[in-house]
């Protein structure tokens, strides 16, 4: 049986028989697609040694990361957006 590591909520890594639903730069704290074209292209100058997977946003976020610009633009555009006037803003990392 295959196994998977993925970065839990906690940022402990956790290990699944399901593969992981987002990747992210563990070192600038990014989350988004697994066929994003700005982390695919990136792999060859080395983002593969900071590249991490989530199970889920859900559990991106609670670890602190945010998504990216280039292929989760609606979820950037709401965390660029900050938290003010919002009901709901689920990321712990706030936009410069």
């Amino acid at each position: 049986m295959k196994t998977y590591k993925l970065l839990d909520a906690d940022g402990s890594t956790i290990t699944s028989e399901t593969p992981g639903t987002l990747g992210g730069n563990s070192k600038a704290g990014i989350y988004g697609r697994l066929d994003c074209p700005a982390a695919n292209g990136a792999l060859s100058k080395g983002y593969a040694q900071h590249r991490v997977f989530f199970a889920n946003e859900q559990s991106a976020i609670q670890a602190g990361f945010r998504p990216c610009g280039r292929c989760m633009v609606s979820e950037y555009k709401e965390w660029k957006s900050g938290p003010e006037g919002k009901e709901h803003y689920p990321w712990k990392t706030l936009p410069e």
